[in-house]
């Protein structure tokens, strides 16, 4: 969510207007005034956004080209001139690409203005701003004629507005406009068509990311239901969009061969239909459960089919794993089933996939006894869905964590423990009812998040629970009894980095007054532990271009740093189990913390790492917390790899949480310093390497 801005603003000394912007702290919990440039959003946008990662798809560039290439051939055969319409230039790679294979004239639209002053410079600096011709508008917003943007209509069209769900980005009204106003009739689209796949799958590994499920002890004895609202939610047709192909396929039943679901023309030689929904009848190769559907897409980028630009999963390609052009702009993705099927080895059944303008969703059914509700679009009802995101669904059924947290509170509790809850959605924390506990106090600041809980303790006929909307709440209560412990995962909605979830501290240190003197606190330190890795794609996110496909990129290279400078952190957080690497280094301890007692000061760290040259060049360190619950180690909760990291192996990384990562070009190097500083009066971490 971009800061909400306020009005006033002033000069800063190198004369750029400045404003205050409000923004949550997501480890203090508080809104904090800062002081940025009033140019930050679209920085921001800028350096977050895909251009990089797209333009290092040589690929995606390569068959564009190529179909470009062939269009304008093709134009010049009929005796005709080519006229380019390039849609969402970006950089102004496809239009160099056309001028350089020949066409007449190039117009290029880009609505974001930042990239379409980018664009200008960069076709100057490759010397085309004679031959192209940039309009910073929305497609939508061209005109024809005399003295419009274009003074007559385009014969070739190229343009890529698409997402890993395809349609997302408004492709169909994009080409259903510019066919009805700024093309001719015979014009030739680049791409030509696209087709979407889809495949039926059983995974409880993948559901673990949809479905809550129950929680039982060591013993098989059930400790915590599922409340039928949430176990019978047809959950959200939101897409999940991840790199399948780092999926175990030891993890996943395939179902179904994948089938082709829709096909849209992009060529103008039919209509693109807005919403529809169409059936196919598959005959099942396995008997399992249907739980979910992969999709992935692909192009037909020229007129006679010979170029295909593919998205699918490594199991669909011909070639070898490691062979498949990697992308991060464009991914798979999983939509879940609203209910699960039961299906038996060659059963027809019949897969539903339906689309509206900008989205899809599917259905699987074991006969064709169909209702209108079939083709619903699946909507949350029960407020999980809406409240936390796949991951943390993933983590709160992850049966290893949960093992840790009720063995903990096995060893802790009993009849006198009067316990508060720091964290937001922690369900599995209701154990402590079950084992004896006096009292358990909640503070759950989303009125969702407490509907959700509240829903949970009816289900399982827990009485002794009292929720509260806030600390203050729970301060002005009457009849609170003394607290002797605290609780905490620690997890919080608003939590990105791996130490946004220190907010237990600030919140730990709001309740003191209320805490026994010998109260227990779980957990009780929290170490911050970050490694060297080679990752072999992750950082083509922020590398510079240098060159794309022989035009200079400069200019854009400049714009990214220049507003990455401005809105970024330095280290993000990132899923780094999708994105393969080789640990360059020993583990290091960054810095041990004490929940219970923090210095209100600068704390500063500042050390190296030790690289393994020769695995190879350096190019990120990744960063994780580890939360100390007590002596065991057993109980210790990581963000970080589910097993010790070995040098030159690879990781492997907590599927359920994101770790933060710091990306840079490729270092070859013995050692990388680095400094830590942790401010915890304005509540800032930071992490630089030198």
């Amino acid at each position: 969510m971009l800061p909400r801005v306020y009005a006033r603003v002033f000069k800063n000394y190198s004369s750029k207007m400045s404003i205050f912007v409000q923004k949550l702290n997501p480890i203090t919990g508080l809104n904090d005034w800062t002081v940025q440039q009033e140019d930050y959003d679209y920085h921001q946008e800028v350096a977050r956004s895909s251009f990089a990662d797209m333009l290092h798809d040589t690929e995606r560039n390569q068959k564009y080209e190529s179909a470009l290439k062939s269009a304008i051939k093709m134009m010049h055969a009929n005796g005709k001139k080519a006229n380019v319409l390039d849609i969402g230039t970006g950089t102004g790679l496809l239009s160099m690409m056309a001028v350089k294979h020949g066409a007449d004239s190039v117009v290029a639209c880009e609505a974001f203005v930042p990239m379409s002053e980018c664009a200008q410079k960069v076709i100057k600096r490759n010397g085309f701003n004679e031959k192209i011709k940039i309009i910073p508008k929305r497609s939508t917003e061209l005109t024809v004629g005399p003295n419009g943007d274009l003074s007559t209509r385009c014969n070739i069209l190229v343009t890529e507005v698409f997402d890993t769900e395809l349609i997302g980005e408004g492709a169909m009204a994009t080409f259903t406009h510019a066919h009805k106003v700024l093309l001719e009739k015979d014009c030739i689209v680049v791409p030509q068509s696209a087709t979407i796949y889809a495949q039926v799958v059983e995974s409880p590994f993948i559901q673990n990311w949809n479905k809550l499920k129950d929680v039982y002890d060591d013993e098989g004895k059930l400790l915590i239901k599922i409340p039928p609202m949430i176990r019978n939610c047809a959950g959200s047709a939101a897409v999940h969009d991840l790199q399948l192909s780092q999926i175990n396929l030891d993890l996943v039943k395939f179902l179904t061969a994948p089938v082709p679901v829709f096909r849209f023309d992009w060529s103008g030689r039919t209509p693109l239909i807005f919403e529809q929904s169409t059936i196919h009848s598959i005959r099942a190769n396995r008997a399992g459960v249907a739980q979910a559907v992969f999709m992935w897409w692909d192009l037909q980028m020229d007129t006679e089919g010979k170029v295909i630009l593919s998205c699918a999963p490594h199991w669909v390609h011909s070639v070898a794993k490691d062979c498949i052009q990697w992308r991060d702009h464009w991914m798979q993705a999983i939509y879940y089933l609203p209910q699960e099927v039961i299906i038996n080895r060659d059963m027809e059944i019949n897969l539903i996939s339906s689309h509206d303008e900008y989205s899809l969703w599917f259905n699987v059914r074991s006969d064709l006894k169909l209702t209108n509700t079939d083709y619903l679009k699946p909507i949350c009802e029960c407020g999980l869905h809406m409240t936390v995101s796949r991951t943390r669904v993933g983590q709160i059924n992850d049966s290893l964590r949960n093992k840790k947290y009720i063995s903990l509170l096995e060893k802790n509790v009993n009849r006198n423990s009067v316990i508060l809850v720091l964290s937001d959605g922690f369900y599995l924390s209701l154990c402590a009812a079950k084992l004896g506990a006096k009292k358990i106090y909640y503070i759950e600041t989303n009125h969702l998040s407490r509907k959700i809980l509240l829903d949970f303790i009816q289900h399982n006929e827990i009485s002794n629970v009292e929720i509260f909307e806030n600390i203050e709440a729970l301060q002005s209560h009457e009849h609170l009894d003394k607290i002797n412990m605290v609780f905490g995962e620690p997890y919080f909605l608003n939590n990105i980095l791996p130490w946004d979830n220190l907010l237990f501290s600030y919140l730990l240190k709001g309740v003191k007054t209320l805490l026994t003197g010998d109260a227990k606190i779980f957990p009780k330190t929290v170490v911050i532990k970050a490694l060297a890795v080679k990752f072999s794609d992750l950082n083509k996110i922020r590398l510079p271009l240098g060159e794309c496909e022989g035009f200079l990129m400069k200019d854009f290279d400049e714009l990214i740093q220049t507003s990455s400078n401005i809105s970024d952190d330095n280290v993000e957080a990132q899923p780094l189990w999708e994105y393969p690497g080789i640990a360059l280094s020993k583990t290091l301890e960054i810095i041990t913390i004490d929940l219970t007692s923090i210095p209100e000061k600068v704390i500063e760290r500042s050390g190296q790492f030790d690289i393994e040259e020769r695995q190879g060049p350096c190019n990120g360190i990744a960063l994780w917390v580890e939360w100390i619950n007590d002596e065991d180690l057993k109980n210790v909760i990581s963000s970080g790899p589910i097993l010790s990291p070995q040098i030159g192996h690879s990781i492997d990384w907590d599927v359920h949480t994101r770790q933060g990562v710091c990306l840079f070009a490729d270092r070859s190097t013995s050692k990388i310093d680095y400094t830590f500083k942790f401010d915890f009066n304005e509540g800032n971490i930071s992490f630089r390497c030198n």
